[in-house]
């Protein structure tokens, strides 16, 4: 990884902390309904080093990239053979990891051991036998980190707004879809409960607080919106709109003869 990715990834990593810090600010929380264990288990980032990140402290640079990378993988593909056990809830066996990964057994004692540095495609075979995402034994901790925390990040708007409090442009800057902190998704599975189960009198203010509701969701980037619409279609029991990928041009399902 080069330094301009680094620096790319640290910046990135940054705007979404003081995103999270500003919405938790705003829902009056603190960093404590975040699961650490959580962002430990899909990072691979030990707890004290998550911490580290989000106080924006940098780790101590190595002498030499090449090994400290190296090193890198060797931690991480062990952190993953310990972490993401077989059906039988067991260590995977180098020969189920080799078997499920389409690589010989002897490459994965090496591996594991740090004699050999894999190939690229050797490296995607684990990533997908793990069900990690791809890049997870080369990003850097900023990376993976601003992935995780992702989330939650969008959690934290879906339920800044429907509380109705104000999010400015630093929070709403990033978003993606994913389930977040247990907690955080709780409160919003609430909020959301308590906004489409109340049955005030028909009139005016009733219809105001709807469009309220209707314009809070619309003003969410794409992705968060489908995010939350899934939440809300949960919390009412109805069962999600599967969408008809063979539709012709004029809305009506295509026949094929």
């Amino acid at each position: 990884m080069d330094a301009a990715t680094g620096a790319s990834d640290e910046v990135e990593l940054a705007e979404v902390v003081a995103a999270i810090d500003e919405l938790l600010a705003l829902v009056e929380r603190g960093r404590e309904v975040i699961d650490f264990e959580g962002l430990t288990r899909k990072t691979g980032i030990p707890g004290h080093r998550v911490v580290e990140l989000l106080d924006g402290i940098r780790p101590t640079a190595s002498p030499d990239p090449s090994v400290d990378e190296h090193q890198v993988f060797v931690e991480r593909l062990k952190f993953l053979r310990e972490t993401r056990l077989s059906p039988a809830k067991k260590m995977f066996t180098q020969d189920e990891i080799a078997t499920g990964a389409q690589i010989s057994h002897g490459q994965v004692g090496y591996l594991l051991k740090g004699q050999r540095t894999p190939r690229f495609d050797v490296a995607a075979k684990l990533e997908r036998f793990f069900d990690v995402s791809p890049g997870f034994f080369t990003a850097s901790e900023h990376r993976l980190l601003r992935e995780a925390l992702i989330p939650i990040l969008d959690d934290l708007k879906a339920l800044a707004l429907l509380k109705g409090l104000g999010v400015t442009q630093i929070a709403m800057r990033s978003s993606a879809a994913g389930g977040g902190s247990s907690t955080i998704a709780s409160e919003l599975q609430t909020a959301l409960a308590v906004a489409l189960t109340q049955e005030p009198a028909r009139d005016k203010s009733e219809d105001a607080e709807v469009q309220e509701l209707t314009d809070r969701l619309s003003s969410l980037p794409k992705r968060s919106r489908s995010h939350v619409m899934g939440v809300i279609r949960g919390v009412l029991g109805l069962v999600p709109v599967v969408e008809d990928d063979n539709k012709g041009p004029d809305g009506h399902a295509s026949t094929t003869r």
